[in-house]
């Protein structure tokens, strides 16, 4: 089956210089990242060469090159696997590995195709051969009804009947006996009176007003197409055994059946390839859905379906599948895209003090896939990251920074507890990996999981901090605030204590209040109603953690 091995875009929209996607095998490629970084921009490129439209002849516009500067080439390179057919040059046959899209304004686009055996490029590009590898783009703007139909010959419709036309009309018994059941079935429909009359009266008519024309047309009234039976076939939703128009269907149900619809298609066929793009499959279905949805996706492209997603949603995230995954950022105005692998990941590890005894390479990936959260996963979508023990200062921190000037939601900043200080490390080297600007913090509370301290090194030792300083650094018992990290002295609370005069007496109050024990809860409301107007050592302090969170 012919599939889509790695993309180059240069010059594109958002793209200025040459960008890489690698798409591995069996895996959906996910493109992450926020709002206009350039997701959008990647899906429009691949489907400029493997679209509806012949990529050739193809109308682009000034705001398609790259800063809206027609003078900016556009050049577009996909490489491809398993591909039948071949480019055709002075009567020599020669396979083909790619194709190649460039466009200069003011001259025609050019389209050709790269010799498999010595990598140069071909003029010559049969339409058959562009057909054998054509994506589809699903998102709420692409109505099911139309990739269900018969509108274009690009439909997932039009494509399926199309190699059902092909198996049957290998056999000519099965195509006799189709035209006699056919025609049968047509007589019936003439034995309604008023469809006979119309039939001749409209035939009539045409025959007169065309006449004189070269090529007349003849308009009959057959129930089915015999050039192509399976156009007869149509495709309806059902709902408990009742047939439902495709409007009535939720946007997600659409985009839910097109995927099968695909998957389908792609296990039935297996020489014909297709790229399905699912543009923000979460946008229109609730959270465990989007979970059930994401399970099944990864299964169908396991399956052969070469499946591309663009979400903001952490469900359609597993670190299983790393090498698909694609963090897409934009800097400076220009889109780039991060992407690892497991060795990339686990270098990584080793070179911030991982443990080599404890760290494999085949262990890497389990490892983290195993322990991740769809919280945790929500930092691929930050633009930074604050690292916490647990759910108290998860509670409180927010609420401290926006009373004092930093809402952490307006500046893309996520603040993930992590479950403990042995966490602390194994996400920062995620992020960081990539590059996304992460913060750290902790107590030295010692009596819980870390009595020799052994977790909070790791941490420290991850984010540059040298050997000889540790000690100190795990003895302090009071605010220690740096660039990369902060510690809450001995633990959170006692420290907060003694930061806030009011702080005990406000804490008690909300006990009492909420009829709770509950540190989250406590911390959390206790942060709300603490006085803020007076300058306090608690003031201070998370007003220095706030500025090294803007600068980080």
């Amino acid at each position: 089956m012919p599939k889509l091995k790695q993309l180059t875009i240069e010059g594109y929209r958002s793209i200025d210089e040459e960008i890489v996607i690698n798409f591995p095998n069996n895996i959906p490629l996910v493109l992450l990242g926020e709002n206009n970084a350039g997701k959008s921009n990647i899906i429009r490129a691949i489907d400029l060469i493997f679209g509806e439209f012949h990529p050739k002849y193809k109308k682009l516009d000034d705001f398609d090159h790259f800063n809206r500067d027609p003078k900016v080439p556009i050049k577009i390179t996909a490489k491809i696997s398993g591909l039948v057919g071949t480019l055709s040059f002075k009567g020599n046959q020669m396979g083909c590995s790619g194709l190649k899209f460039r466009s200069v304004k003011g001259s025609d686009n050019d389209f050709v195709g790269i010799q498999s055996t010595d990598g140069k490029e071909n003029q010559f590009v049969k339409t058959e051969l562009r057909e054998e590898l054509l994506s589809i783009i699903v998102n709420s703007e692409y109505n099911l009804n139309y990739q269900l139909s018969y509108s274009s010959k690009f439909t997932l419709l039009s494509r399926v009947t199309k190699a059902f036309h092909e198996k049957l009309s290998d056999d000519p018994k099965k195509i006799s006996k189709l035209k006699s059941l056919f025609s049968e079935i047509k007589d019936t429909f003439l034995e309604v009176e008023e469809f006979k009359v119309f039939n001749k009266n409209m035939s009539s008519i045409a025959d007169s007003i065309l006449s004189n024309m070269t090529h007349a047309l003849a308009f009959d009234f057959s129930a089915y197409d015999p050039s192509n039976y399976f156009k007869t076939l149509k495709i309806h939703p059902t709902e408990n055994g009742e047939i439902r128009a495709f409007e009535e269907l939720g946007t997600g149900q659409q985009q839910i059946l097109a995927l099968s619809f695909a998957h389908a298609y792609a296990k039935s066929f297996m020489g014909q390839g297709l790229i399905f793009i699912l543009d923000e499959p979460e946008a229109h279905l609730h959270p465990l859905a989007q979970k059930w949805l994401a399970k099944k996706m990864f299964q169908m492209a396991q399956d052969g379906l070469q499946l591309i997603i663009t979400t903001h949603s952490p469900y359609f995230i597993d670190l299983n599948f790393l090498e698909g995954i694609n963090l897409i950022r934009k800097e400076d105005n220009c889109t780039y895209n991060i992407n690892h692998t497991a060795q990339s990941l686990y270098n990584h590890c080793l070179q911030t003090g991982s443990n080599s005894k404890k760290t494999s390479l085949d262990s890497t990936i389990p490892f983290y896939a195993n322990n991740s959260t769809p919280h945790i996963l929500s930092g691929f979508f930050a633009k930074k990251i604050i690292l916490v023990e647990g759910m108290t200062e998860e509670f409180a921190l927010p609420i401290f920074f926006e009373r004092l000037g930093l809402d952490s939601t307006e500046f893309g900043i996520e603040i993930i507890s992590v479950g403990g200080k042995g966490n602390l490390a194994k996400w920062w080297r995620l992020y960081t990996l990539y590059t996304i600007p992460t913060f750290i913090c902790f107590d030295n509370d010692s009596k819980k999981d870390d009595e020799k301290g052994e977790k909070r090194k790791d941490a420290l030792k991850a984010i540059g901090i040298k050997d000889e300083e540790l000690e100190s650094i795990l003895s302090t018992d009071d605010w220690t605030i740096t660039n990369n990290y902060c510690i809450f002295g001995k633990n959170y609370e006692t420290t907060m204590r003694n930061s806030f005069p009011d702080y005990e007496n406000i804490e008690n109050q909300i006990k009492e209040t909420l009829g709770s024990s509950s540190k989250n809860l406590i911390a959390r409301e206790t942060a709300k109603q603490i006085n803020l107007s007076s300058e306090t050592e608690g003031k201070k302090q998370i007003e220095i953690i706030i500025e090294k969170i803007r600068h980080l």
